[in-house]
């Protein structure tokens, strides 16, 4: 019995139209190098059913970083279809071979404040965040920078009425701490520090407190009292509006709830399920 060398999968066949830049995701923490490419390579996994043989599961046209990999093999059908046949550890070497290997890669250094967003013709792109500005103007800025009239706080670039040390007063009490933030700012926790470290945060709009503080300052209510938007299970698209979370659009396998909060998972929907059904059920055999 004679067995095809290499399992295309037939409903993965052609590549997601503008996949090409798919992976300009912004990185969540300060990074000071990473190694970036525009990748543009056939996505391969062992087929754990044919020893020696490969399954073909699409072709990556993305601008890359190694570390945008985790979002983006949570977000790309090619990836997500992959991981379900050979599991995520195999699809980020995979990918990350494609990164190291592909013509221009290059290895990014990031200045303070920014967050790396590998673009077609600038895989060491960046934009700057907490208020800085990026400098020089145009295509290719190196630094991010505070313009007057907006002045440093904390790590914050803006206009401050009065800046205060990174640490809440033994005596003070949770409602004195919101005096030393910008208005429209809350003084929150922060996760990993000191009980008694605090940061300004714009509740009302920030991705990750989201209607409150996730780590609370006051002693006696130390449940979170706002919400983690990108914690959403199944989101790939969302928003911090009015100190609420709106979605925007869920990843594949997942859809939107009625009043646009959450993703309700749908195995029947799921491509990581529908593509291990597939590998399963439709290996071609010839005599």
């Amino acid at each position: 019995m004679r067995l095809l060398h290499t399992i295309t999968l037939a409903v993965f066949s052609s590549s997601l139209s503008g996949a090409w830049g798919l992976n300009q995701l912004l990185g969540r923490t300060d990074l000071t190098s990473d190694v970036c490419g525009e990748v543009n390579d056939v996505l391969q996994v062992p087929n754990k059913f044919l020893p020696g043989k490969f399954i073909t599961i699409g072709t990556i046209r993305a601008c890359l970083c190694i570390s945008t990999l985790p979002s983006f093999i949570a977000t790309n059908i090619f990836a997500i279809s992959a991981s379900a046949l050979a599991g995520k550890a195999v699809v980020t070497a995979s990918l990350t071979d494609m990164i190291n290997k592909c013509s221009g890669h290059q290895t990014c250094r990031y200045p303070d404040h920014s967050s790396p967003i590998c673009k077609t013709g600038s895989p060491c792109c960046f934009t700057c965040k907490d208020g800085y500005s990026p400098y020089p103007s145009g295509d290719h800025p190196s630094q991010c920078v505070c313009n007057k009239p907006y002045t440093e706080c904390n790590g914050k670039c803006g206009i401050f009425h009065a800046c205060p040390s990174g640490y809440v007063k033994r005596d003070m009490n949770y409602g004195g701490s919101k005096k030393f933030c910008p208005w429209g700012h809350t003084a929150c926790g922060i996760y990993g520090r000191s009980v008694q470290s605090w940061e300004c945060v714009d509740t009302q709009n920030d991705l990750e407190s989201c209607g409150g503080c996730m780590v609370s300052l006051h002693p006696n209510l130390p449940d979170p009292d706002g919400e983690d938007c990108t914690a959403i299970p199944g989101v790939a698209d969302v928003s911090c509006v009015r100190g609420r979370c709106a979605v925007h659009r869920c990843m594949p396998g997942y859809d939107m709830n009625a009043s646009g909060t959450s993703c309700i998972y749908s195995e029947d929907k799921d491509p990581a399920v529908l593509a291990a059904q597939y590998g399963l059920e439709h290996t071609p055999l010839t005599h």
